[in-house]
This record gives C-alpha cells, sequence and structure tokens, in this order.
C-alpha cells in the first residue's frame, strides 16, 4: 500500500512541509514546521550565549573570603552547632496567628495547621508524627 504525504503550509512561515513533520510548539502555541522551531531554538542559544558573554565581562568572579575561626575552636564545636541545628529542625514550630490561635508546623512533614490557643495538638493531622 502506497501512503501519500500530506503537505501542509506552515500557520507561522508560510513555508511547506510534510504534515508528519510538523510539531506542536509551546512558545508559538501552534503546530509549526520544523524550520521554525530550529529557527526559535537557535534564536534562544544566541541570545544565552551573549548574556552569558556580557555578565563575563561585566562581573569577574572573585574568591569568597573565608571566615576565620576563633581561638579554641575544635571539631567538636562543629559537632554541637550541627546537633543543635538538628534538635531545631525536629521540633514543632509554633507561631502566634491573632484571635486566640496558633499556627503549628509539623517537623516531619511540614504540614501547617491552626489550633486553638491552649489546645496543643497531641499528633500531626496529616501524618500522625507525635508532638
Amino acid at each position: 500500500m502506497i501512503i501519500k504525504q500530506i503537505k501542509s503550509k506552515c500557520k507561522r512561515c508560510g513555508r511547506e512541509a510534510s504534515s508528519n513533520e510538523f510539531t506542536l510548539d509551546p512558545v508559538y502555541k501552534m503546530m509549526v514546521c520544523p524550520e521554525c522551531v530550529k529557527e526559535r531554538k537557535q534564536a534562544q542559544f544566541t541570545i544565552a550565549k551573549q548574556k552569558a558573554k556580557a555578565e563575563a565581562l561585566v562581573e569577574p568572579e572573585q574568591p569568597k573570603p573565608k571566615k576565620e575561626k576563633p581561638a579554641g575552636w575544635d571539631i567538636e564545636d562543629v559537632e554541637a552547632e550541627m546537633a543543635y541545628k538538628k534538635k531545631l529542625a525536629q521540633q514543632t514550630k509554633v507561631e502566634a496567628v491573632g484571635g486566640g490561635k496558633l499556627k503549628y508546623t509539623c517537623p516531619k512533614c511540614k504540614y501547617e495547621f491552626v489550633a486553638k490557643d491552649g489546645k496543643k495538638p497531641l499528633r500531626c493531622g496529616y501524618c500522625g508524627n507525635p508532638f
């Protein structure tokens, strides 16, 4: 069986192409020929290249100065700081919303919910994590 290729005209540029070569382009929001897609991608590439050149000329990257460690610093200080940050991350965050209500944030799933002041929830309403 012989299949004929149907030629169609591109709505954007007017070129003729085989109907099976047309693609739905998200930028143009219509079916366009492969040449239109190629031209758009080439234009985006040249614009990105020009921006990169301009940024390189304007601001040469300078190395960031390292923080000096205080006298008496040792590795235990780093471990203690990491343990403290981990402990803070595991605590339930509570904020006053107003009107006698508090906003709780679950440390496990980050679910936020509001409860009346004085009624502390026992568990997260989403994941069931105990507070």
